[in-house]
């Protein structure tokens, strides 16, 4: 026998049984759980043994929750690329999910706030307990690990704005998805200012002579332990899929076009995460953002970088944390255009056709922005929204969102976010893979759940669909049920194959650049064609004038 924390492991008779070591077996499945079956449900992945959690016997469904990819990014790690993950001898329980990356409570609070807008008390949603800088973990759902099979994998990349977010959310579990015959990863990646801080001295101590982006670069880590240990899950390194919603699929974006991801995955699905192709934010900004954070944080600017970076390192991350918001100090959380990870602007790679050869599912909800949009939102503030976009595009814009004197300005700051940030960039990113010969598949999610009129189709309202992860909060009656079942198809076939299409599902057409082609996702599920075309016109100009000007 070998104790593992507060469990036993018992091998007998081709059977292993994890027991809680202060229950007996008799007292139910709370207390004493079958873990592995024959063949055990143990796997030899980076030089390691690790011990699953089987939740379905007739099925083989088992999962590997806290697996370390990476070293853990403390002390002298902080700020760095992820380094190797030393193996560990021995059985490894692989039963508790690792801890969340440094964070607020953002995404908590993001679901607080939904569940309070379909009636349900925010108390209903926990907040987030478990977290350390330690937290370059990643868990795997599969169906009989170990039986040498090649099943299509799934790779889920978090959002919250690149400063929230952790694998174990209750909407990204796996158990669902996983029982489609995919094997599903989810990893966490670090956030905010310990993911992405940039500064002069970070860049000096660095091979390449960049910061920021470390994020990024977990993300990467957690792709290349998937191509070296999934096969031991029953997955095919040869087809793997990464998707993600929202900052998820923004950083997707950037996986797709850096010269540091090729490979590593062969299908993309982004949900609600165009937004990227309209960053032109480069290094020394990053640093210079970092150098005004340092002083907010008071570690003073020195001549010497070296000094201040040590001196940030010493900073506890609560500390850290709070400090970068407190310092209002903006873009801390966002990729930069650093010649390496990312060689040049994004949307300047798009439009050259010179991204990773994947095949693409991308897409937005129809109402991204309108929960966040004031319910009694007046004319001065659409006025004060466009007023961003400068002349001639102010106008322009103004003069196409108005559409008659009935639409509420609500709407229209709603129509207005929603294309700006996420369908017109979105589609930016379709017609240049379709234009340079790339499979692209484009969506708009249009469902509002019943009860949901204070959200509409929300940013995020597409997770629990594709997943099937619904909160118990979430009302639903026989469309959600069906969509569920039709959108996870859809997801599940395109990982498998490169198309969304399959038996008894509604036919979706191929994106082309010329026509448009989407499906829209909602009370019936149909094809259309070219969405927004006016106003993401007007939008693509102002990107290809800000192109010009960075080039």
């Amino acid at each position: 026998m070998r104790t593992l924390g507060r469990f036993i492991l018992l091998a007998a008779f081709g059977l292993a049984i994890v027991i809680d070591s202060g229950c007996s077996a008799q007292q139910g499945s709370e207390q004493a759980r079958i873990v592995v079956s024959a063949p055990p449900a143990r796997v030899a992945a980076g030089g390691e043994t690790l011990l699953g959690e089987q939740l379905d016997a007739a099925t083989g469904l088992t999962v590997f929750r806290g697996i370390p990819f990476a070293a853990p990014p403390t002390g002298e790690r902080r700020w760095r690329p992820p380094a190797p993950h030393e193996p560990r001898q021995g059985v490894q329980d692989a039963s508790q999910f690792g801890p969340a990356c440094p964070q607020l409570q953002g995404n908590p609070e993001f679901y607080r706030f939904v569940a309070e807008r379909f009636g349900a008390s925010p108390d209903r949603v926990e907040p987030l307990r478990d977290i350390s800088e330690d937290c370059l973990y990643l868990n795997v759902w599969t169906k009989h690990p170990g039986q040498g099979e090649k099943r299509p994998v799934m790779v889920w990349i978090y959002g919250g704005s690149n400063i929230n977010g952790y694998s174990q959310e209750p909407e990204y579990l796996g158990h669902h998805i996983a029982r489609r015959d995919v094997v599903y990863v989810s990893l966490n990646y670090r956030v905010g200012v310990l993911g992405f801080l940039a500064h002069a001295g970070l860049s000096a101590e660095s091979p390449q002579g960049v910061s920021g982006n470390y994020g990024l670069l977990d993300q990467i880590a957690a792709l290349q332990w998937v191509r070296d240990n999934i096969a031991a899950f029953g997955g095919d390194p040869d087809n793997v899929t990464v998707f993600g919603e929202s900052a998820g699929a923004g950083d997707i974006a950037v996986l797709m076009a850096s010269p540091l991801a090729q490979g590593l995955f062969h299908r993309a699905i982004s949900q609600s995460g165009g937004y990227p192709v309209d960053s032109f934010y480069t290094l020394a900004e990053a640093e210079a953002m970092g150098a005004r954070i340092a002083t907010h944080l008071g570690v003073e600017e020195t001549s010497d970088p070296a000094a201040v970076v040590a001196g940030l390192r010493e900073i506890a991350w609560p500390a850290l944390v709070q400090g970068a918001v407190d310092a209002e100090a903006g873009k801390y959380n966002a990729v930069t255009i650093d010649g390496w990870l990312l060689p040049d602007a994004l949307a300047s790679i798009y439009a050259r056709g010179a991204v990773n050869p994947v095949e693409l599912m991308i897409g937005a909800n129809a109402n991204e922005d309108y929960p966040w949009v004031k319910e009694d939102a007046t004319a001065a503030d659409l006025a004060s929204a466009l007023a961003q976009f400068g002349s001639p595009y102010q106008e322009e814009l103004h003069k196409l969102l108005m559409g008659g004197p009935d639409v509420p300005v609500r709407m229209q700051l709603d129509r207005l976010g929603s294309a700006e940030t996420f369908l017109c960039p979105s589609q930016f990113i379709a017609k240049a893979m379709a234009v340079s010969g790339k499979t692209v598949y484009f969506y708009r999610f249009s469902r509002v759940r019943p009860g949901g009129e204070q959200l509409l189709a929300y940013h995020g309202a597409e997770i629990s669909y594709a997943l099937d992860t619904a909160y118990d909060w979430m009302p639903a009656d026989e469309i959600d049920r069906s969509l569920t079942d039709t959108v996870g198809r859809y997801w599940v076939n395109f990982a498998a194959t490169g198309s969304p299409n399959g038996v008894d599902l509604p036919h979706w057409p191929r994106f082309t650049a010329a026509a448009g082609e989407y499906q829209d996702l909602g009370d019936a599920v149909s094809p259309g064609s070219g969405l927004e075309t006016e106003l993401c016109a007007v939008l693509d100009r102002r990107r290809a004038a800000q192109m010009a000007e960075f080039d």
